[in-house]
């Protein structure tokens, strides 16, 4: 059987995009070779607006007492109740406490901070990314034809936007260069599985004709390259690479069509409702399906910020006034946070589901994908920054010892405490990017002797 289909994969023919092999062939091939370890790693980042609170998040046998660091097993604990929704992922579960991030601003928001690890911008003005923040960074190391999707339901901290492309200021693909994020899940789906399939009737038309006009784009680019003097070249060649790796795009999703077909989630009306709850479990349905379909390794979701109101969940207050301590319908605001709390781990245990449902290598998808729950603003709703609580589903590709453990570091300040730094030192280490340590290191630890400054080398495989 395994012959027969590397038999098959050998004789298959893309014609003129024979050159760019789709990252869903090279996972079959991959497959069929028994070659499992080169199966590509995928992330979803799931970032709530107005801190997780440790204490909500800690099974009781876990509850903090002192400074002392616990590395134990969680698949037989018994987990908060806003959690249970993630008990069928229990040996793949990850919580993960006690690491600071003193360095990022604290409040209402970090901005890029919590994924760049830096202080920058204000609460109204997120400012612009110093560097790739960690999720644009793990998503190099697994390109795809969407190498990095971003999904919001709001923009930045406050913000009233509402649909459409927006720039919440918490991902950089690169210094100054904010990641797009899309907050329509009707026109996430079109651009995303528009080549295959269409929630209107002219998606695929429009596709087509991209196509054309890309062509006819990059010919005239390279045509008005030769007749232009050398100092602009630099400008064009921008300019044109632009536009191939758009053509790129294309060929890519072009050879993908029956795939893309095969995992686009049914397009229904949750697509274009302007409930919030609807439109986030769209996003989640769209990221599910895009990883399945192989048209991207990593996605950033922005579920909320300051001014969602959760009104089919019962709440009439918005984010903000619940973390003010302001109850709504009856109920106080630790009441408030754990309904909304429960719909986001609903939310990723959907993912979670569907990601498990489709065989890879050894085991399923999710074995080889790590979803990652956190906040924009640290432990609380004006974050201290003293604690960045991490809630992680998957099986990290092996690459990490977490899944299935409750793990959690010395206070700030204390000896052996760990910063956000340091975690996403090491998850770059883990998986291919050994950089000695990513962004900026806490100066108040670094004097007192207490900084590392590095990979937590103990949760690396």
């Amino acid at each position: 059987m395994t012959q027969s289909r590397r038999s098959i994969l050998k004789g298959i023919s893309l014609g003129t995009g024979g050159l760019l092999l789709t990252p869903f062939l090279r996972q079959v091939e991959l497959h069929a070779e028994g070659n499992v370890k080169n199966l590509p790693s995928r992330f979803v980042f799931v970032v709530k607006n107005s801190g997780i609170w440790p204490s909500a998040i800690t099974p009781e046998e876990f509850v903090p007492s002192g400074s002392n660091s616990i590395n134990s097993s969680l698949t037989k604990t018994a987990l908060p109740p806003s959690m249970k929704p993630l008990e069928p992922f229990q040996n793949q579960l990850s919580i993960v406490q006690g690491l600071s991030g003193k360095m990022c601003r604290g409040g209402h928001t970090s901005n890029f901070g919590m994924l760049g690890v830096y202080m920058v911008g204000t609460e109204s003005n997120p400012g612009n990314p110093l560097r790739a923040t960690a999720d644009a960074e793990l998503a190099k190391l697994y390109p795809a034809p969407f190498n990095h999707v971003g999904l919001a339901v709001r923009s930045d901290w406050g913000s009233n936007a509402y649909g459409g492309t927006m720039y919440p200021g918490i991902s950089g693909v690169g210094p100054g260069k904010e990641l797009p994020f899309q907050g329509s899940p009707d026109l996430a789906f079109e651009q995303l599985f528009g080549s295959a399939v269409s929630a209107s009737k002219d998606g695929e038309k429009r596709f087509i004709l991209q196509k054309n006009l890309l062509d006819f784009m990059v010919e005239d680019i390279k045509k008005v390259e030769k007749a232009i003097p050398s100092t602009e070249k630099i400008k064009m060649d921008a300019y044109l690479n632009s536009f191939e790796e758009l053509q790129v795009r294309h060929a890519k999703l072009a050879g993908m069509k029956s795939k893309i077909k095969d995992c686009a989630p049914r397009f229904t009306d949750k697509f274009t409702s302007l409930v919030e709850e609807s439109r986030q479990e769209a996003h989640c349905d769209l990221a599910a399906a895009a990883l399945i379909a192989g048209l991207t390794n990593c996605v950033t979701i922005r579920l909320d910020n300051a001014n969602t109101v959760y009104k089919a969940l019962g709440l009439t207050r918005n984010v903000h006034g619940i973390g003010h301590d302001e109850g709504s319908d009856g109920k106080n605001q630790s009441e408030c946070r754990d309904i909304i709390r429960k719909h986001h781990m609903d939310l990723i245990a959907s993912m979670a589901k569907k990601l498990k449902a489709v065989p890879e290598g050894n085991g399923n998808m999710l074995d080889n994908t790590m979803i990652i729950y956190l906040s924009d603003s640290s432990n609380k709703h004006h974050g201290d920054c003293l604690e960045w609580p991490y809630i992680i589903v998957g099986g990290c590709s092996g690459k990490l010892n977490i899944p299935g453990r409750y793990i959690r570091y010395p206070k700030y300040g204390d000896k052996g405490c760990r910063t956000i730094g340091d975690w996403w030192t090491t998850l770059l280490n883990a998986y291919g990017n050994p950089i000695k340590y990513y962004g900026n290191e806490d100066l108040e630890l670094k004097q007192s002797g207490l900084s590392h400054a590095g990979p937590l080398a103990e949760l690396i495989s």
